[in-house]
């Protein structure tokens, strides 16, 4: 079974190489990478990946509207039949498998359910009371997140069947795909609206989403970087920080891969 991840990223360039080395740890064979509106050195970071692992990068340009759907569909598109499933997340998300080594492992239990998209739920995390950026790993230096009754942890990221002829379409938001099947979450309840009313399962897999990172990243870069699936003129303001910068919990559940992690380095 292969697994590949496509994603959008701006300006991520000092967390890729730990983004792309965990996700391949977990399981994930092909990287599809959209660079977008990119000014530092993402670009060369991931050329040096490809030479050991199967990376593909696009250069996104500038003026494309909805970037975020734009490529997500062209990514589908044109390497859906390469891959059993793919998976579409953000440079700032961590998808792993929460009681297993390998993301494998959870998509072999859905091989042949009726379903054409896993929805995996988000953990929300904060800054960790980090006011710089710290120079370690982001699995390390922001352990601290919101309670998982937090409203956005309801949110869900879709990892996608390869097309064998079926339909599938991003939209009308990054989270979910228009397709034949349906998106369902891992314990097989419908996910329409590419967030649920229900509680979220993180039983097998799920994803830490670490919106905030430091106050000083947020101020210089996530405040004004936009929406790349809506609106990319959007201003996150200073209620948007105070409302996901939530450090009730300390969770160390993703630890578990952090020495095999540094061993890749």
């Amino acid at each position: 079974m292969k697994l590949a991840i496509a994603s959008i990223q701006r300006n991520r360039g000092k967390w890729l190489k730990e983004w792309v080395l965990f996700h391949h740890l977990v399981g994930v064979s092909t990287f599809y990478i959209y660079l977008h509106k990119c000014t530092d050195n993402s670009k060369e970071i991931l050329s040096l990946l490809a030479k050991n692992i199967d990376i593909k990068i696009h250069i996104v340009s500038d003026e494309l509207k909805q970037p975020q759907l734009a490529c997500y569909n062209h990514a589908y598109k044109t390497y859906g039949n390469k891959a059993d499933w793919i998976g579409f997340i953000d440079g700032d998300e961590f998808l792993y498998p929460t009681n297993s080594d390998s993301l494998i492992d959870v998509l072999k239990i859905y091989q042949y359910a009726d379903l054409s998209a896993l929805g995996v739920y988000w953990q929300c995390f904060g800054s960790s009371g980090h006011i710089q950026d710290p120079e370690g790993l982001i699995i390390s230096d922001y352990t601290k997140r919101a309670p998982l009754e937090f409203e956005s942890n309801s949110h869900i990221k879709s990892i996608v069947r390869g097309f064998q002829g079926q339909y599938c379409q991003a939209g009308p938001n990054a989270h979910l795909f228009r397709t034949i099947s349906g998106t369902y979450d891992e314990v097989l309840r419908p996910i329409e609206f590419g967030f649920t009313q229900n509680k979220p399962s993180y039983e097998k897999i799920c994803i830490n989403h670490y919106a905030c990172q430091s106050y000083d990243f947020y101020k210089s870069f996530k405040m004004n970087s936009g929406a790349a699936d809506a609106n990319e003129n959007l201003v996150r303001p200073e209620s948007w920080w105070n409302t996901y910068d939530r450090n009730e919990v300390e969770d160390l559940s993703i630890s578990k891969f952090l020495q095999p992690l540094l061993n890749l380095f």
